[in-house]
């Protein structure tokens, strides 16, 4: 399947309670060395708590602003409707670009017409890989290895193929009433690749995050929950068998156990926890999905 070179970007941006994280994303984005994207700001917050910023934000770039109802899969939907880019990018709110990131993407896909789907990495402002393990070098994308493949931040996919897919499954994702709490760029993904497109992981392309799961309280585990259930969800959905859900399933076990003889019992207790609810996620009716 090859594409047409299109090599406008629109970045679908959406938030819910920051601002500070947003400044830092906008200054990035004008800072760019390639000019041709689009910000599509998808706004959850009450009305008027980011007016300040977007007017700022329209200063230097082109600006599409929308509100959406709770739910970030809802909210990048919103999004999707909107974009007038060839290619389509989901900047988390807290998240920041170098300044050649869309010159790399625009490129990347220039040179590789047969690939609808171009992930990387995340890295903290120190380089080091920031929300996730990924692959030590570059490859195309499959259902064994897409887990290490990116996150949000750095999934760029062709409109057309997204479009295709009827955008992102609802269900799944931060604000989901479901409590999938994650797991629907992946999905999105394995849809993809389900349907004969082709997705490929580079790793040097980065896009800045700052460090998360550094701080063990409640609200933690909370989340720790909710993205556990989502990412046995996506693999119940995209019809891995129990055996491999059962592999993953021990293997955050066997951390736990090792997390215990350390000691660090809020490590043990984050991947005991996240052990049970992916079987959870896994386990759940699909019925209506």
């Amino acid at each position: 399947m090859v594409y047409d070179k299109q090599p406008k970007v629109s970045l679908v941006m959406c938030t819910l309670g920051r601002t500070d994280q947003i400044l830092r994303l906008i200054e990035s984005l004008e800072g760019q060395t390639r000019g041709a994207f689009e910000l599509i700001i998808v706004d959850q917050n009450p009305p008027g708590t980011l007016d300040a910023l977007v007017e700022r934000a329209r200063c230097k770039l082109a600006v599409t602003y929308l509100r959406s109802e709770p739910g970030l899969s809802r909210a990048r939907n919103a999004g999707l409707r909107v974009c007038s880019g060839a290619i389509i990018a989901f900047p988390d709110d807290d998240c920041w670009y170098p300044a050649d990131l869309v010159d790399c993407v625009s490129r990347l896909f220039d040179e590789h017409p047969e690939l609808g789907i171009v992930t990387g990495r995340t890295t903290d402002a120190k380089g080091n890989d920031s929300n996730g393990k990924y692959l030590r070098s570059s490859c195309e994308v499959t259902r064994r290895n897409v887990w290490y493949c990116g996150t949000s931040n750095s999934v760029f996919a062709r409109l057309d193929l997204v479009q295709q897919l009827h955008g992102f499954n609802e269900s799944l994702g931060v604000g989901a009433n479901s409590g999938f709490g994650s797991g629907e760029e992946t999905d999105l993904i394995l849809r993809a690749l389900a349907k004969g497109h082709r997705a490929a992981f580079f790793h040097e392309l980065i896009a800045h995050h700052d460090q998360t799961n550094r701080i063990f309280d409640e609200p933690a585990f909370r989340r720790a929950a909710d993205y556990a259930r989502g990412f046995g969800r996506v693999m119940r959905l995209n019809h891995y068998s129990l055996a491999y859900a059962l592999l993953r399933s021990a293997r955050s076990m066997l951390a736990a156990l090792i997390a215990c003889g350390r000691p660090n019992m809020a490590q043990a207790r984050l991947k005991w926890l996240w052990a049970r609810q992916m079987l959870a996620g896994y386990l759940a009716p699909t019925s209506g999905a």
